[in-house]
């Protein structure tokens, strides 16, 4: 999976950017947890305030509204940047994760995964 950081990020696409957050069982401390610092790392970015599409309580599989909006509204030019905290967000199964990842940067966005904001691994978050 080819995830993006500033440095490959061409300076013509650093327009609009949008954030997105994945958990279940829904736990909004892990989502307060990394929506601040998507934020802050957008601002460094240069990306100004970014969107938040949430799916929190979603299971990686199945109805996720809020990502089926912003794959929409990526494919439509909205969103030139997606932050995450990292791929699992999409999906657990990694090549599940690589198919969105892969959706989004076809539609022209790219996908930059945040620095880490605490010591937690994924699993911690997904509990």
């Amino acid at each position: 999976m080819d995830m993006t950081d500033i440095e490959t990020i061409p300076e013509g696409r650093k327009g609009a950017a949008a954030i997105y957050l994945r958990c279940y069982p829904q736990d909004s401390w892990h989502l307060l947890d990394h929506r601040p610092a998507l934020n802050d790392h957008a601002r460094r970015l240069g990306l100004g305030t970014p969107a938040v599409y949430l799916d929190n309580g979603c299971r990686s599989i199945g109805s996720r509204p809020a990502l089926d909006s912003l794959i929409e509204a990526v494919e439509q030019g909205l969103y030139a940047t997606v932050l995450v905290p990292g791929p699992f967000v999409f999906a657990l199964d990694e090549a599940a994760a690589a198919a969105v990842v892969g959706r989004l940067e076809a539609a022209g966005c790219r996908v930059v995964v945040a620095p880490p904001s605490s010591d937690r691994t994924v699993a911690d978050m997904e509990r």
